[in-house]
């Protein structure tokens, strides 16, 4: 049966191919009969006007499109920005072979056709635009399902977006900042009818910076409205109700004019879903957002139930001074019930351990950003950025555990609650100003400071029976008050000065300064109600880095398509720890010499640096302790600076003919050394002693990278492939009861991708995905136990579009996961359904059925040291939900 299915795949392709089988090259001239460089050609289906590919002209003005459909009235068009469009009608026999060497731009030739609309794919200056007219969406599209019909954009699943394998960065409105935390609140949420133009922008900003090498600026989409929306009032409102006291809803409201753009957001739900985004199937119930721009505390797993609101003011005030505004308010509280066993092995003793805990944590976020641009002329600007973050945050955590040896040998017994209140009070500002002058000189001036004020009240109590020291009973309740400061500033002035047009350098200074501090106060109950100060054991401790550089960059492009960047910074890194009078105050500096090379060469960059990382603040312990009967931490006040080394190699690239995008990066970092754990565990009475020591040289590699295929693109088939793929390795140090080890430590994901599209009625997208964990010591040990945590994933999606006005998006995973800590498995099946109908002209209902047959589980497997761990947690399960959605438009004043 499986070889009956392939043979009819493999003819099903055939068959397709073989209505693209024809062939175009040609070469494009100015007036004067020069070659014209990157002029854009594109290939247009005449009935319908559907861009079918494009390409850009090399240096000798050449060419060519491969798998051209035959026997269909095409329209090649070929657009510069300083020439006059060209347009020329063509039909293509089977296999034919068609050579246009001779298109004069402003000529004239056969069949040329008058040019009375845009280009569909025009290059203007560095910036590609298309036409947004010339791809075809279905009444109430979204921005994203118009992206998808642009060649060389891929979108994924999770809203990002890829130009030509390189990932974009931000999307903008008008070329104005729309939400610019989340880019997907634009693609998923502006209706397609409303662009005119979508720009494709290489961003350096407001910058007026010379740039040889432009391969790593960011990419900026900018969607240009079309005139009649310039001033108009659209958004949408919605809905939901579900099994499970499972809701959600939300609104998006914008007013447009000439100079003004207001937005406002809101949503609340106890899905899971972190943004704004109606549809759910394509994030396995909204996982995977961060509205605010910063972590969450729940990660994958658990419950969640939020509330966020939020405005964004663009205002342009005059012709020389933008502004900008921000707030969001979020309230978000999460409850997490997990399990977790592990297993530790001292030798011939392997000790086990079972516990559960439950929490719930009460978020409570205000952010507010202000952002101002004033240019004095066409030749300087000055801008100021600053945003003010308030938190607050309350966290309950309780559970039990047990730990035992051969099966009926206690050891511990123990019950805990943790309440922990948390508040940040925090402050960010950016200040930028640019000069040019006449002779090209650029001066520049950049400015950062952040500061943020820290105070954590912690009460942790617990009963706990110690079998193995003298069967004691400890009941223990510790009150530590905590306030902390983090302050950083950086001062930088460069001025770039350039030689030729393939030469310039740069010169710069800088300083830097980071000052973190941290007191505690500690009251402590142990087996009696009194309270006794223990602030002798206090963990009060200060650092100071101040960082001073002086350095140049030489960017050099003497051959063509190969930029070559060099440089070299002097570093003066002074670090003052304070010990709050507990020892003497202890400083150093030391001065460092950190070389740069970059060099470009067809989509290939490599590089070499070297930086210097000072001692990190969490790892200083200043006093030893003996807060915890016990157990025992030895003071670890001091550390020097981690010197590091880094390689990367990138490759990213294009290619036109074959419709591929192909990135590839690579890192190979080498630190001169390590901080590690050391820990010692006596088995005859469970007393065990901690310490952090610095070990020797330690070295990681990470990889990433993507290849996306596209196979047929035209007005009935859409065929395309990607796969994507990121991994690590490191090396970390382990030494218990003074048996030191390494772990060789691998993290990894693959995930593969079909799309295959019949007129953007149906689509299907089957997808295989491995995810894969493996902790790998240096030394075979009876203690240190190797690892490995693999998890599959496979299944499609299946997506109707249009069928009688319904509209379907349904999905299938099977996931075989761990499910035990010795390495059992176990298969789960993850279904889900949604079901939208159009109503009220700009109204959708919506009907939705998430993991229909209540499989999902959350469940994690790894090694740390000598000890394995595996843990389950709550997670979303099964829920049905009804829900309406309405759009609106209203043009005018």
């Amino acid at each position: 049966m499986k070889y009956f299915l392939s043979l009819i795949a493999i003819l099903f392709i055939n068959q397709l191919y073989a209505q693209n089988d024809a062939k175009i090259e040609g070469r494009v001239f100015d007036p004067s009969l020069q070659p014209l460089e990157r002029a854009t050609v594109s290939i247009i289906a005449e009935q319908d006007s559907l861009v079918l590919s494009y390409a850009l002209t090399d240096g000798k003005g050449k060419f060519e499109f491969v798998r051209l459909p035959s026997e269909k009235p095409l329209i090649l068009y070929v657009s510069h920005v300083n020439s006059a469009s060209y347009a020329k009608k063509l039909i293509l026999k089977p296999e034919e072979e068609l050579m246009l060497d001779s298109i004069i731009m402003e000529g004239h030739m056969m069949e040329e056709v008058a040019i009375t609309a845009a280009a569909p794919i025009r290059l203007n200056g560095d910036t590609l635009e298309y036409k947004a007219d010339y791809f075809k969406t279905r009444p109430n599209a979204s921005v994203e399902e118009l992206l998808l019909l642009l060649p060389g954009l891929q979108v994924n699943a999770d809203g990002s977006i890829y130009y030509q394998g390189k990932q974009v960065s931000g999307v903008r409105v008008n070329n104005k900042d729309f939400f610019a935390h989340d880019l997907t609140i634009a693609t998923r949420n502006l209706d397609a009818s409303l662009i005119d133009i979508v720009q494709v922008i290489k961003d350096k900003g407001e910058s007026k910076r010379e740039v040889l090498d432009d391969s790593e600026l960011p990419i900026v989409l900018n969607l240009k409205m079309k005139k009649e929306f310039l001033k108009a009032n659209f958004g949408k409102f919605y809905g939901s109700a579900a099994t499970r006291d499972r809701y959600e809803s939300g609104a998006l409201l914008n007013a447009f004019r000439d100079t003004l753009q207001v937005s406002f957001i809101g949503f609340a739900n106890n899905i899971g879903k972190q943004g704004f985004d109606y549809s759910e199937l394509s994030r396995y119930g909204g996982f995977g957002r961060a509205e605010n721009n910063r972590f969450v505390m729940y990660g994958s797993n658990g419950l969640m139930n939020q509330i966020s609101a939020g405005i964004n003011v663009n205002y342009d005030i005059a012709k020389k001074l933008k502004a900008n505004l921000m707030y969001n308010y979020g309230q978000r509280s999460y409850y997490s019930d997990s399990r977790n066993n592990s297993q530790s092995f001292y030798n011939e003793i392997r000790e086990e351990s079972l516990s559960t805990n439950r929490s719930e944590n009460d978020q409570f976020e205000h952010e507010i950003r202000g952002f101002v641009r004033y240019y004095f002329d066409t030749t300087a600007h000055f801008s100021f950025d600053g945003r003010v973050d308030l938190s607050n945050r309350r966290a309950v955590n309780e559970g039990s555990g047990e730990s035992w040896r051969n099966i009926d040998e206690p050891v511990t017994n123990t019950q805990y609650q943790n309440n922990n209140d948390h508040i940040n009070h925090g402050y960010r500002q950016t200040i930028r100003f640019e000069k040019k002058f006449e002779n090209k000189w650029l001066l520049s001036y950049n400015h950062s400071l952040s500061n943020n004020q820290i105070g954590a009240d912690n009460m942790s109590a617990s009963l706990n029976r110690y079998y193995l020291f003298n069967d004691s009973l400890i009941d223990q309740e510790n009150l530590r008050a905590t306030t902390e400061s983090i302050f950083n500033t950086t001062n930088k002035i460069n001025l770039q000065i350039p030689i030729s047009k393939s030469v310039n350098f740069d010169i710069f200074t800088e300083y830097s300064l980071k000052n973190e501090s941290s007191k505690e106060d500690i009251q402590i109950r142990l087996n009696s109600d009194d309270f006794e100060n223990r602030n002798d054991v206090a963990n009060n401790k200060g650092l100071k880095n101040l960082f001073f550089y002086v350095g140049t960059q030489w960017n050099i492009k003497a051959i063509k398509n190969v930029p070559i960047t060099v440089g070299a910074r002097w570093l003066s890194l002074e670090n003052k720890f304070d010990y709050y009078g507990r020892m003497d105050n202890r400083s150093n500096k030391h001065t460092y010499l950190l070389p740069r090379v970059d060099i470009n060469f067809k989509g290939f960059r490599v590089s070499y640096s070297k930086q210097v990382n000072p001692p990190s603040f969490y790892q200083l312990v200043v006093v030893d302790s003996d807060l915890y009967p016990t157990s025992y931490t030895y003071a670890s006040p001091y550390f020097d600076n981690v010197v590091e080394d880094q390689y990367s190699i990138n490759y990213n690239k294009y290619f036109q003919k074959l419709k591929m995008s192909v990135y590839f990066y690579g890192r190979y970092s080498l630190s001169d050394h390590d901080v590690a754990q050391a820990r010692t565990y006596d088995t005859e009475n469970s007393f065990s002693t901690n310490r952090s020591y610095q070990v020797g040289a330690t070295d990681a590699i990470y990889s990433s990278g993507n290849v996306s295929k596209t196979f047929l693109q035209n007005n009935t088939w859409k065929l395309s492939y990607s796969v994507n793929y990121y991994g690590s390795w490191s090396e970390r140090y382990s030494n218990v009861n003074r048996e030191e080890n390494i772990a060789d430590q691998f993290y990894g994901s693959v995930n593969n991708s079909i799309n295959l599209s019949y007129k953007d009625i149906v689509t299907f997208r089957p997808n295989y995905g491995l995810q894969l964990n493996r902790t790998m010591f240096q030394i075979e040990s009876e203690n240190f136990r190797n690892t490995t945590n693999a998890e599959h994933s496979v299944g499609a999606s299946l997506l109707f579009s249009n069928i009688k006005k319904f509209r379907l998006e349904s999905s299938y995973t099977l996931k075989n996961q761990i499910s035990g800590l010795n390495n059992e498995r176990q298969n789960l099946h993850i279904l889900n359904t949604s079901i939208y109908y159009p109503v009220l002209q700009k109204g959708e209902l919506k009907f939705t059925a998430f993991d229909i047959l209540n499989q999902n589980a959350s469940s994690y497997f790894s090694s740390y040291s000598n000890t394995t761990r595996y843990s389950t947690t709550l997670t979303l399960r099964q829920y049905f939900m009804l829900g309406f959605v309405y759009k609106f438009l209203t043009t005018g004043d």
